[in-house]
């Protein structure tokens, strides 16, 4: 088990931070607000500003969240030998991405909702949700830049949240660029977990090698939270889709996946499981039943499937796999 860890300051905009308790990303983002951009808006675009991006932006980052990609740098920074209190800074940038990555996802899925509210894109219209998320991918590179750490360490987080940005971008072509019932069923299992590593376990990835990095690990350290961070990553991946999937309470984003025909691990699990006649089966009644608009129906043979005793050697080998 990963020990508590105070994350936050209570001068820097957010909450402490332990295992029980929640960041404050949206207090952290009104504080910086004021002080974002160069010059100084007029009052007439200050207004414009505040009516269409920071009030919408500001209710969807205060919305119940784990906070845990900034738990995840704490824990880094502790592990790693980091002195004294946690940049309260550090541990936003991975927040603050995985923010952005949220309203993308939603706009191309076509989510109505997210974390208990409407997608930010349903509330603002798309043009300027995406507007909104571009700007959250690159804030933390200027944030970056305000970290009281030596110029070296600055060097190497900016390069792990560019290269973290780049495979993430690769992970979500894997995930729109196919739709996984048109792919022979040996291939689904590899591909839903270079997706997985690339567009969740990147991400993860990033935050204990920004908590490695600032507490100023060696190389061999950093590689090893960053190895660690990225099966992490994978891990929730699975727990994602899988949950969606068994959990009536999550359904809709079934839906959102099987009327997209997104690899999910859901069948990774279901190519690992049956039998290759039997899969293709599963696919074709899948992609008729989402033709139809009878999504529901392909869940519950999905689920059904991958539920059965047969599928167990399956979860296991994929278990393995995810390290």
């Amino acid at each position: 088990m990963l020990m508590r860890s105070p994350l936050m300051d209570a001068g820097g905009g957010e909450r402490r931070t332990g295992d029980d308790a929640s960041v404050d990303l949206a207090g952290f983002v009104a504080r910086r607000l004021p002080g974002i951009g160069t010059g100084t808006a007029t009052p007439i675009a200050e207004a414009v500003l505040q009516d269409s991006v920071y009030a919408p932006l500001l209710e969807f980052l205060g919305r119940p969240s784990k906070g845990l990609r900034a738990r995840l740098v704490g824990h880094a920074w502790r592990l790693c030998g980091g002195r004294g209190e946690l940049p309260p800074t550090l541990a936003m940038l991975p927040e603050l991405l995985h923010s952005a990555s949220l309203i993308v996802d939603d706009i191309q899925d076509g989510a109505d909702s997210r974390r208990g509210g409407p997608a930010l894109h349903r509330v603002i219209g798309v043009g300027p949700a995406l507007n909104v998320a571009n700007w959250l991918y690159f804030w933390p590179q200027a944030l970056v830049e305000e970290l009281p750490l030596s110029a070296a360490r600055r060097r190497r987080c900016t390069q792990l949240i560019t290269d973290t940005l780049l495979d993430c971008h690769r992970g979500q072509a894997l995930d729109l660029g196919v739709v996984v019932w048109r792919l022979p069923p040996e291939q689904v299992p590899e591909l839903v977990h270079e997706q997985s590593r690339l567009k969740t376990g990147r991400l993860t990835a990033l935050c204990t090698g920004l908590g490695a990095v600032a507490a100023g690990a060696r190389p061999a350290q950093v590689d090893a939270m960053l190895a660690f961070g990225e099966q992490v990553g994978i891990a929730l991946q699975m727990l994602d889709d899988l949950t969606a999937l068994l959990v009536p309470a999550r359904q809709n984003k079934a839906g959102e996946d099987l009327l997209s025909g997104r690899p999910t691990w859901a069948w990774a699990l279901a190519a690992q499981g049956c039998a290759a006649e039997r899969y293709r089966a599963l696919a074709r009644y899948a992609r008729v039943a989402v033709r139809r608009g009878q999504w529901q129906a392909a869940a519950r043979v999905l689920s059904g499937v991958i539920e059965q005793p047969g599928c167990r050697p399956a979860h296991q080998a994929l278990a393995a796999a995810a390290g």
